[in-house]
């Protein structure tokens, strides 16, 4: 039997694990990528933005600290190495997958796609030569694009992008930033942190739409202790350039409000990238993505669509399952995208991270009871001076099922990995109070969250319990 070729258009967290899977079951793979492999997450979203924000919770640490904040110096203007820090990274990483892709003998050709059929690509390379080629499968990863609105049009210099914010050279003193939800977050954690007066100017009631409404409470109060001004249900009305910035006349329920910025990012979400040509394959597209399937089908027999493009939940690890799921149904196994709950992580000072039910989804549905635990009362999360937040757990009163998991603080990030392992097994929130946790780590802080569902936290005080 022949080997089946795939072609996979796109290079991103979607495309290249679509093309590395698709390689694993022994199809010969051509991934092709107009820019750099890694796509926006690695390039100019997820991997350099987290760098930067390492580097910022560092300083944040050294500055916060009682041992070792006097050591730093009056002057301190750590962006250029930051900046150049986080080149690095982003080299290391895009050089360590194209070293993949390579293992499994993928054919990576840089430039333009397009669709000529439902089986047929166009190539064209950097230099303007062009190729045909033939394919058995087509799985399309072209992602998403920076969303900009009509009257704020960005320049790259005083109106940016979270494209151009990553290689800016100096630190603003003023940045607005327009959009409140997680980029536009976690943007006003790094600038903030580096010294700038940060305003974040949200059109909706709050910031981090959708999210577990007492995260949100809580890192707003954080935000605003760190001097970051918030401006929700508002919009900018006006905007004058001055001599050495902006001045933006804002629409507030407060009433009319003048703000300058140095910088005024715009963070109001991305689009997918609907830039091929659809029809000649017989693809279903809409303003809001390519039409799919569970099993990442599209309307074309042999072409699947996963990512961002698809118009789904704009997350790099949802487009690498997806990529898989393409790949492995591609290649004649039989497996849809799972129904399951998603976690969510922001790189926020602290860090949220979210899965399953919110209260609020929770009371919607049936009697439910919450427990909570604050970090304050977490051994490790004292020793390492990062007391913030807290880890909420909602659960099914009637069958004790854990419905939801919700934590802003300390290593959100990670905590979350074990709260997903115990939604994806439906796991009983007595049975997992009886689990033995190590001390002194941040697990513990889970444990008592879980326990405080039954009133049993055995670190929290009696009147404690009462905010429940």
């Amino acid at each position: 039997m022949s080997q089946k070729k795939v072609v996979v258009i796109g290079g991103g967290p979607g495309g290249y694990v679509a093309a590395i899977r698709a390689a694993q079951l022994g199809a010969g793979v051509t991934l092709i990528e107009k820019d750099r492999i890694g796509g926006t997450c690695l390039n100019r979203g997820c991997i350099p933005t987290k760098a930067l924000l390492a580097d910022a919770k560092l300083l944040r640490s050294l500055k916060r600290s009682p041992v070792f904040h006097h050591l730093l110096p009056d002057n301190l203007d750590p962006l250029e190495s930051m900046m150049e820090r986080k080149r690095k990274v982003v080299q290391e990483m895009v050089k360590g997958v194209e070293l993949l892709l390579e293992s499994q003998r993928i054919t990576i050709k840089r430039g333009q796609a397009d669709l000529l059929g439902p089986n047929k690509v166009v190539f064209r390379n950097q230099e303007g030569a062009q190729e045909t080629i033939d394919a058995d499968g087509i799985i399309l990863a072209p992602g998403s694009r920076t969303k900009t609105l009509p009257h704020l049009a960005p320049d790259g210099d005083r109106i940016i992008t979270s494209d151009e914010v990553l290689e800016i050279r100096k630190v603003p003193r003023e940045i607005v930033i327009v959009g409140g939800g997680y980029i536009g977050a976690e943007f006003a954690t790094l600038f903030s942190t580096l010294g700038s007066k940060v305003t974040i100017v949200e059109i909706l009631e709050n910031i981090l739409p959708g999210l577990e409404g007492e995260l949100v409470r809580n890192l707003r109060r954080v935000f605003e202790k760190d001097g970051v001004k918030i401006y929700t249900q508002s919009s900018i009305e006006e905007i004058h350039s001055q001599e050495e910035g902006l001045k933006l006349v804002l629409k507030t329920p407060q009433g009319v409000v003048e703000v300058t910025a140095e910088k005024l990012l715009l963070s109001v979400g991305r689009a997918p990238h609907l830039n091929l040509d659809f029809s000649k394959a017989g693809v279903e597209v809409s303003p809001s993505g390519i039409k799919v399937n569970r099993r990442m089908e599209t309307t074309s027999n042999h072409i699947y669509a996963i990512g961002d493009a698809t118009g789904g939940l704009l997350l790099a690890h949802v487009a690498s399952e997806e990529g898989i799921i393409a790949a492995e149904n591609l290649m004649g196994m039989d497996r849809p995208m799972e129904n399951g709950q998603i976690p969510t992580c922001i790189f926020t000072y602290p860090e949220i991270a979210s899965i399953g039910l919110s209260e609020k989804e929770g009371r919607a549905k049936g009697e439910i009871r919450v427990g909570r635990f604050p970090f304050r009362s977490n051994p490790k999360a004292l020793v390492s001076e990062e007391t913030e937040g807290l880890i909420k757990v909602v659960a099914d009163r009637g069958t004790d099922e854990i419905l939801g998991i919700h934590i802003i603080g300390p290593d959100a990030s990670t905590l979350i990995a074990v709260a997903s392992t115990m939604i994806r097994q439906r796991a009983k929130a007595g049975e997992f109070s009886r689990l033995i946790q190590v001390h002194p780590t941040l697990p513990e802080a889970l444990k008592e969250a879980v326990l405080d569902i039954d009133g049993r936290a055995i670190h929290l005080p009696r009147p404690l319990r009462g905010l429940k």
